[in-house]
Formats: C-alpha cells, structure tokens, sequence
C-alpha cells in the first residue's frame, strides 16, 4: 500500500495497541474495580469532551470499532428513534445521539459572523476491508485531506478527506459533515441512524482537515446494534456458548450429586472439592450467559453481574489449579495432609486470584474498542507465569506421587495416577497449541477482519477445563469402594506389607530352629553310639 493508505494503517494501529498480602489484595481489587466502573460502556460508545490527534495532514478521533453484520429490515435514516424502538430486531445500524463539537474560542473568534461555514468536522464510516479507500492512496500522495493541488485535478473537495467511492457501493465508505456557523463554539450533528448491509468490521472516525481547529473536543455517544441485538458480532456467539456449557455443566452437576447420594457413606474429602468446582463452574457459566443476555438487550454491560461473573470465573479458575495441584500430590492417597507445604499452596492460590481477577476486570469492564494494550499485558504476564507454576508444581508432585506408589506397589492407585497424569499431559499439549494458534491469529488479523471467528478464543479454554473436569470425576467418581484410592486404605497396604514380613520372618526363624534341633538330636544319638561301641570293646578286652 503506498502513500496515505500506509497512514491510514499506522493509525489503526496505533488505536487497537493502545495480613498484609490481603490488604494488598483488597487495595488491587478496589483500585481496578474503580477503574473499570469509569469504562463501562460496550455497544453505546460514550464520548466526554475528548481531543482529536493530528494524523499526516488530518485531526482525528477514533469513536469506535465492532463487528457489525447485514440489516434484515430497513431502517429509515430520517425518523427519530421513540423508546419503543429499544429492541429493533432484524436491524443493523449506528446511532449518532447528542454528538457536540467544541472549538477553542480563539479559533471561533477569527470568523466572519455572517459566513454559514466557519468550520467541518466529518464522520467518517468505513469497513476494515474498505480502508485504501480512505486517502490519498490511489493519487500517490500521503496526504488524508484534500489539498488544493489535488483539488485541481477534480478528485476531491478542499477541506474534506479524501474518499474514494465504489460507483457499485456509493455509500461505503460513508460521511456525515457536520458545520460550524458564524462565531459559534459549538455545533451539534444532526440525529440520524446510519443502516448497515453489509458485513463486516466497522471503523468510526471523527476528522477535520482546518488547522484552526485543533482544541475541537467532541461530546456525546454512539450506539451501534446488530440484527438480534447489540452485542458486537465477535461477541455475540458467546451468549448461545455460555447457555450450551450452562447446560453441560447442570448435567455434570446432576449425575455428580446422584453418585454421590448412592454412595453418601462413602464420599471422601476431595469428593467434595470436586463438587465446590463443578458448583462454581456451573454459577459461572449461568452468569455469562445472563450478562451477555442483558447486554444484548439494553447495550450496557451490567456492571453488578458482570462483577459476580467475573469473580466467579476467577475463585472456578483458581480452585481448579489447586485440586489439580493437591491431588497431584497424593493429597488423600499417599498421604494424610499436606503439611508445611499448604501456606505455599494458599499463596500461590491467592497471587493467582488477585491477578486473574483485576485482568477480568479490565477485560470485561471496559468500553468493547477499549482494548487497553498496556494494561492488559501487565496483567497477562504475571498471569501466564503463575500459570507455568501450576503446571511446574503439578507435574513435579505427579512425578512424586508415582515413585511412590511404584515403590509401595499399590498398582491400583498407580494406575489411577498413570491414566491422570496422561489426560493432564494431553491437556497442556493441546494449551500450547492452543496458546501458538492464538499468537497466530492475532497476528496475522491486526485490524479484526478475522472477527466471525474470534470467539474460539476464549470458548476453547473453557471446554478444555470442562473436559479435564469430566476426566476427573470419571476418576474419582464416588463407589462403595473408596478405599481403593484413599490414604486409609494406604495404611491398610502399608500394615498388610508389613505383616506379611512379620509372618514370613517368623516361619523362616521356625524352620531353622527346627533344623538346628533335629541336628542336636543326630549329634546326641551319634554319640551315644559312639559310647555304646566303646563300651563293648572295653568288655570284649577283659574277656
């Protein structure tokens, strides 16, 4: 791409890129749960008194970006919304609502009172794959705005931004001027619905081209909207996911609590750690799904359930990682407690919950363009290397736990550990997979033109935590046999073990004392032979 297409691409890209422990704790939580609640915004992007940036020969504003697809019905751009029309179903649009322009006084002062246009200010519309459209591309110059040069040659108007239309799809890209009048400070764009037909990423831009006025800070809001409601279309899958894996989630739960009531006498206390996640797991999924139902329906995030589902996901996620962390270390099978070791355990549990909490909060409490690219890989960092501890810890206390039943013989159990320990393996092979396709995807779709199916992404990774719990339940599933993985019957091993030695060890010193005294008895009878012969040879002597 030559000229300002390579602009117009730099600046997409520069918007998308951009005790005491519990007291620290409680400090994280408050001050990221502060800042989310200033962010909250999703589908209605709201604007307050924000500057525009200078860009080649261009001052702009980036007032949002989703992925929006085709209207199903026709909207008309000129009839003003009533309360009624909150759930247009079947429409696709972007709503201008009370959007305001102010330029400094200075620059308004310089006007002549009687003149109609002192100023514009564009709203430009465009589609990702669209984007060469915008500028000086096709005319070989750099430029955004049109100059007087270019003017000459009958391409474009001075003053304005360069567009370049499709004589097949007039409307796309597409502009609204909005002007200043006379001396006036302010100006106010005009109520209109733009209608969407056609698929795609959508990029919003407030430009102007008039040097004088730079200061001009922009008011207000735009709500954009989808056919079934105003999710943006990445997102919008996620609600039909979230109710599916509730669902799942309710069938675990309900063959989990039947096995459990047919063998209540036997339930053993990691049973019931497995039953605290498949609770979390399914309150979880429940939360999802109704955030993004109220989100779909009004184009606010609640900010009371997204905060409970964003905790929940973090407590499910963290108290997945320590079951799987104790059970690799035979807690309840090769031994009794964890010991000394449980306050590491509590503090890497703790670390990971703070972590993982504050970055669901920035991911989910902010505007849905509001990718905070600083913010978000401080928190994704630390995140990701206590990940690799989990995984570390676990497989070295896997490693453990299977010498030890390997040296105790307690082939049962060490089955048992062996088939766990493979299903984890394939876990994180499919992680590190998952994790070189993510990097992948995300760089090779810089601008979202990939957004139909992003939301894989995240759903992979609840699925694969929902299979590894499936794993695990089918392992320790409650029978009236529990003893086969439990500490007590370890015991029992240990004791039978030992017994057997006892009892071999007791035959053994039997056997040689019976041999030592029949060996007595032939010594005792040889030598009374002995005498009885002497004796006849002394007798036969006196004869």
């Amino acid at each position: 791409m030559m000229g300002n297409n390579r602009e117009f691409i730099c600046l997409s890209y520069d918007l998308i890129g951009n005790g005491y422990f519990q007291k620290l704790t409680f400090v994280v939580l408050i001050y990221f749960s502060c800042f989310a609640i200033n962010q909250v915004g999703a589908s209605i992007h709201e604007y307050q008194n924000q500057s525009f940036f200078r860009r080649s020969n261009s001052f702009f504003f980036h007032g949002g970006s989703e992925g929006l697809y085709a209207s199903k019905l026709h909207v008309d751009p000129d009839k003003k919304p009533s309360p009624e029309e909150n759930h247009l179903n079947g429409k696709s649009f972007i709503r201008f609502e009370s959007i305001t322009f102010r330029r400094p006084k200075e620059s308004a002062e310089k006007k002549n009172e009687m003149q109609q246009k002192t100023g514009l200010v564009e709203a430009i519309i465009v589609e990702v794959k669209d984007r060469e459209k915008i500028g000086g591309s096709y005319l070989h110059s750099a430029a955004i705005c049109c100059t007087p040069d270019l003017s000459k040659e009958g391409s474009c108007n001075v003053g304005e931004v360069i567009i370049h239309q499709d004589p097949n799809y007039p409307y796309n890209p597409q502009r609204i001027q909005t002007f200043f009048e006379g001396k006036t400070e302010e100006t106010t764009m005009v109520l209109q619905t733009v209608e969407i037909n056609h698929t795609g990423m959508y990029y919003l831009y407030f430009m102007f081209c008039d040097p004088e006025l730079m200061g001009t800070t922009i008011s207000g809001r735009t709500v954009w909207r989808n056919p079934e409601g105003y999710l943006p279309g990445k997102m919008a899958p996620l609600m039909t996911y979230f109710g599916l894996m509730s669902l799942a989630y309710l069938g675990l739960g309900l063959v989990w609590f039947l096995w459990s009531v047919q063998y209540w006498k036997d339930i053993i206390q990691l049973q019931y750690h497995i039953t605290a996640v498949i609770g979390l797991g399914m309150c979880e999924m429940a939360l999802w799904y109704f955030e993004y139902a109220n989100f779909n329906a009004t184009g606010n995030r609640p900010m009371g359930i997204t905060l409970w589902a964003v905790t929940f996901t973090a407590v499910k996620k963290t108290v997945s990682r320590l079951l799987l962390l104790v059970v690799s270390m035979g807690y309840g099978v090769v031994r009794p407690t964890l010991g000394g070791v449980i306050f590491k355990v509590l503090l890497l549990g703790l670390t990971y919950f703070v972590f993982s909490e504050a970055l669901g909060l920035v991911e989910n409490l902010g505007n849905i363009d509001d990718l905070t690219g600083k913010a978000r890989l401080f928190l994704v960092l630390p995140v990701s290397l206590l990940d690799a501890c989990f995984i570390i810890w676990i497989f070295s206390a896997l490693s453990q736990t299977l010498e030890k039943l390997q040296i105790r013989r307690s082939m049962a159990k060490f089955a048992l550990y062996r088939k766990f320990t493979n299903s984890l393996a394939i876990s994180v092979l499919l992680s590190i997979a998952w994790v070189g396709y993510e990097l992948y995807f995300n760089a090779a779709d810089p601008l979202s033109e990939l957004w139909q199916r992003a939301w894989i992404i995240p759903a992979f990774w609840n699925l694969l935590a929902f299979v590894l719990l499936v794993v695990i339940c089918s392992l320790w599933a409650p029978s009236n046999n529990p003893t086969r993985y439990a500490y007590s019957e370890e015991t029992g091993d240990e004791l039978e073990e030992e017994g057997i030695s006892l009892t071999s060890s007791s035959v053994l010193l039997a056997g040689e004392a019976a041999n030592k005294q029949l060996e007595r008895k032939e010594r005792r009878a040889s030598n009374a032979d002995l005498f009885r012969l002497g004796e006849e040879v002394e007798e036969d002597k006196r004869e």
